[in-house]
């Protein structure tokens, strides 16, 4: 018997690291399964690729990663200024353009965990805060000043202490990860993304000619919101898809964008893709903070 052919097109999340991580996590997995078989990471263009088959030779997959860390690392603010000035930003566009009527049926846990990166800077910057107020008070009460004019400072200098405190313990991707998604909204993530997307679109609409069983296109957290523009150029290209073609996202956060009001070219995209014919599995976690699960990934999107 014919072993069963899947094409699988992997869209990761907001992550700088690349398929080598990747591909190493998959051979963790496949380790403790006997009867898989993880072939070597190759070059496919800016991308990479890998074969997992079965040891019966009953299946055979090909894994593409969509490369795209590179562009991940170009938004990954470094520095504390940096960092806070445009966390602060975006944090005021969600709260100014959000449409927040639509959000009733998101879960409590996906709403505090995009607060959760202000939250922390705060716990870790007022006990700092206090510290640095008493040192620069007692200096300027030793030269007769007010204690009033340590408290500005004070916030100041502990702000920016408390980015590289939170950046130890790995707490600020979520806070790079909101930043980014603003861009994506305000349609300014860059030229250079938009080219990426194009290029994802063009190698699933080739994949649909060549021999497999099943295509599918597998994205992740902020590579399901990518999947949304992603496959309205896809869809454009090909117009009717194929039946063997499915589109699966893991712990979505499309709504993130989608209820935001000046996301008009996202909006086009939803808007689009919700008029195709094809298969789409969506699959949420409770407990992933970064996703928000049980919403129909277009409902949060402005009337």
């Amino acid at each position: 018997m014919a072993a069963f052919k899947r094409k699988v097109f992997y869209l990761s999340g907001f992550d700088p690291r690349g398929a080598r991580f990747y591909h190493e996590l998959l051979a963790e997995q496949v380790s403790l399964a006997d009867h898989l078989r993880l072939g070597a990471r190759r070059r496919e263009g800016p991308d990479a690729s890998w074969r997992l088959t079965r040891s019966d030779d009953a299946a055979d997959c090909t894994v593409r990663f969509l490369a795209w860390d590179d562009l991940v690392r170009r938004h990954w603010p470094r520095g504390a200024a940096s960092l806070l000035g445009r966390l602060a930003a975006s944090y005021a566009r969600f709260l100014t353009r959000g449409r927040w009527s639509q959000t009733r049926v998101v879960p409590r846990g996906s709403k505090l965990a995009l607060a959760f990166p202000a939250l922390m800077l705060a716990r870790i910057a007022l006990p700092l805060a206090l510290l640095v107020g008493l040192g620069l008070g007692a200096g300027f009460l030793a030269l007769g000043w007010p204690w009033s004019l340590a408290v500005i400072p004070a916030l100041i200098v502990a702000a920016l202490l408390a980015v590289p405190v939170a950046e130890r313990g790995h707490g600020l991707w979520l806070a790079r990860f909101v930043i980014f998604n603003d861009a994506l909204a305000c349609a300014r993530a860059g030229a250079d993304l938009d080219a990426r997307l194009d290029a994802f679109a063009e190698r699933l609409a080739e994949a649909m000619g060549e021999d497999c069983d099943e295509l599918l296109f597998v994205t992740h957290s902020n590579g399901s919101i990518l999947a949304v523009p992603v496959m309205a150029r896809l869809l454009d290209r090909v117009g009717t898809m194929p039946a063997h073609f499915a589109l699966v996202t893991l712990g979505s956060s499309i709504p993130l964008v989608g209820f935001r009001r000046d996301a008009s070219a996202f909006h086009a995209a939803l808007d689009r893709v919700a008029m195709g014919d094809f298969a789409w599995l969506d699959i949420g976690s409770l407990t992933d903070g970064a996703a928000i699960p049980l919403v129909d990934p277009c409902l949060t999107r402005p009337a």
